[in-house]
């Protein structure tokens, strides 16, 4: 290869649309996914769409591209989980117990007050528990974001995802729309924090319905590629059988839930492209991929999702650098041209036959 050919392969770009589910800690691993791919250079993100930790990684990396491109965008992201691990220096809530440390796990079931808070919010609502509504979440959104240059920033779209507590619908917040009650209502979970009011009308964590929206992406961005940061597993090979195994796998279904059937939907309308019953001209196409790693998310369950400690953040930051650059290797060519997730398998399954390729043990 020529140097000339050499030079002009490497300023070659692309562009993709990112889709970031939420998770709490578990968006550490999306930092990864994220500071891989602004660190390869090759890929412009237009638009992002996210929900809870989704959607203020998206933030954080948009207020970087705004203020000096992908390295900056890349120093803001880590800044935000820095942040994130500070607070959670200050509550044992968000810390493993001794017996947790000594397995090795970053999970908190054995976490003396992990345990009991989680009895507490069984028992008691947020109003109850915390009737003031101190979050010291919004201390570190309040200081980490630039809303009023972020709300004129027009070089990329956000679309963050909430839960109208009244009607039950998804509400998508724009850019423009962006403040501090609009990044805490699409992470607010009810059973811990007090519903968030935005402009008079009250919001719960957008995860419930739209984990993350995809159909933004779809109807507001050029570009036909949707990259789908997945953390939540889709498939178990063993049977829950505990309550929490039970509560756990419960989680992990509804949050996958609104995600599913919007694949379904993109596969159904691939395959009448493909088949000429829908002429392709009058239609978008889409062409979706996907970055996840069950195995990595398989045994921490939903404990872990309040850990911040900074060894664990870092630890699903790295695994999430590393399942971004295997997806960048094998399917940065197919942008542009071709789905690389698979969805008939991954989403989809046999509507017929109701058959899934899991194993029950």
């Amino acid at each position: 290869m020529t140097p000339s050919i050499e030079a002009k392969k490497k300023k070659e770009k692309k562009s993709i649309n990112i889709a970031l589910q939420g998770g709490g800690s578990h968006g550490a691993f999306t930092w990864g996914v994220l500071d891989r791919i602004l660190e390869d250079g090759r890929i412009e993100i237009e638009g992002f769409s996210g929900t809870s930790a989704g959607g203020m990684n998206a933030i954080a990396a948009i207020q970087g591209l705004m203020k000096g491109g992908h390295e900056q965008a890349r120093a803001e992201l880590k800044k935000f989980w820095h942040s994130i691990s500070k607070i959670g220096e200050h509550s044992p809530i968000n810390y493993r117990g001794a017996i947790d440390k000594m397995l090795g796990e970053f999970t908190m079931y054995h976490s003396p007050a992990f345990l009991f808070f989680s009895m507490l919010i069984r028992l008691f609502s947020p109003y109850d528990l915390n009737p003031l509504c101190i979050d010291p979440l919004r201390d570190v959104i309040t200081k980490s974001f630039d809303f009023k240059s972020l709300q004129k920033y027009k070089n990329n779209k956000a679309f963050l995802c909430a839960t109208h507590v009244f009607t039950g619908k998804l509400r998508i917040f724009n850019l423009n729309e962006i403040t501090p009650e609009v990044l805490l209502a699409t992470a607010c979970l009810p059973t811990i924090h007090q519903a968030v009011n935005v402009d008079g009308e009250y919001y719960w964590d957008g995860g419930f319905i739209g984990n993350p929206a995809l159909f933004p992406l779809i109807y507001n961005c050029e570009c036909p590629d949707i990259l789908l940061i997945q953390l939540n597993p889709s498939t178990r090979n063993n049977l829950p059988r505990s309550a929490r195994e039970i509560l756990d796998r419960l989680n992990e279904i509804t949050n996958n839930a609104s995600v599913v059937r919007e694949m379904r939907a993109i596969h159904f309308i691939s395959d009448l492209i493909d088949q000429g019953v829908i002429n392709e001209k009058k239609v978008k196409r889409v062409y979706m991929h996907l970055i996840n790693d069950e195995e990595t998310f398989a045994d921490l369950g939903g404990s872990s999702a309040l850990n911040t400690e900074w060894e664990f953040l870092t630890h699903l930051f790295e695994r999430g650098r590393a399942a971004a650059d295997k997806w960048i290797k094998e399917n940065y060519e197919k942008i542009g041209k071709e789905t690389t997730a698979s969805l008939k398998d991954h989403y989809v399954g046999d509507l017929h036959s109701g058959h899934t390729t899991s194993k029950t043990k």
